[in-house]
C-alpha cells in the first residue's frame, strides 16, 4: 500500500545558508588551557633555543645563557610566530571552522539543524590590539601550530613506515 505523502517532503535534511557575523573568542582563563597544549611544542623550541643561545654566547654561566635564552625567545619567537599563526588561521574561518572566532548567526537557528547551517559571514569583528590580547593570540596560534605539527609528523611517517618495513625493521 502506498503511503499518502506529498512529494516535495523530503526526509533528509536541508542545508540552509545563514548569514553570521564573527566575533574575536576570548580563551577562558587568560588562555591557560591554550597554553598548556602548547606546551610540549613550546618545551621543544625553548630546549633547542637555550642550547644554540649557550652555545653562541660568550657569557661563562649557562644559567644565566639560559634565562637571557628564555626571555629572548619569548619576545623573538613565541610572541611572534604565535600571533602569526592566530591571524594566519583566522583569516580563512571558512577553511578553519571558524577556528578563534564566535560565530553569531544573523537569523535563528533551531539546535536540531545547527549541525545542518553553513554560515556566510557578513564580517569580522575582532579584540583591541593590547599587550594582553596579543598573548592570548600567540597562545592560540602556538595550539595551530602544534596541530598543524602533529599533522604533518602523521602524514611523513606514512612513508617513512614503509620504508624502514621495507629494511627489515619491526620484523
Amino acid at each position: 500500500m502506498a503511503e499518502n505523502r506529498p512529494e516535495t517532503e523530503s526526509t533528509q535534511p536541508v542545508r540552509r545558508q545563514v548569514a553570521a557575523h564573527l566575533i574575536e573568542a576570548t580563551p577562558a582563563l587568560g588562555g591557560l588551557m591554550h597554553w598548556l597544549l602548547a606546551s610540549p611544542l613550546l618545551l621543544f623550541v625553548a630546549w633547542a633555543w637555550v642550547d644554540l643561545f649557550a652555545h653562541f654566547s660568550p657569557l661563562p654561566n649557562y644559567w644565566l645563557d639560559a634565562l637571557l635564552g628564555l626571555v629572548l625567545m619569548a619576545g623573538v619567537v613565541v610572541l611572534p610566530l604565535g600571533v602569526g599563526a592566530f591571524w594566519l588561521a583566522t583569516s580563512f574561518p571558512g577553511l578553519f571552522q571558524h577556528v578563534g572566532w564566535d560565530v553569531q548567526p544573523l537569523e535563528p537557528v533551531r539546535e536540531a539543524e545547527a549541525y545542518w547551517v553553513r554560515y556566510t559571514y557578513r564580517s569580522r569583528q575582532r579584540a583591541a590590539n593590547t599587550w594582553g590580547r596579543a598573548w592570548l593570540r600567540a597562545a592560540q596560534g602556538w595550539v595551530y601550530i602544534e596541530i598543524a605539527a602533529i599533522f604533518a609528523g602523521a602524514i611523513a611517517m606514512i612513508p617513512l613506515f614503509f620504508s624502514v618495513s621495507e629494511f627489515g625493521f619491526g620484523q
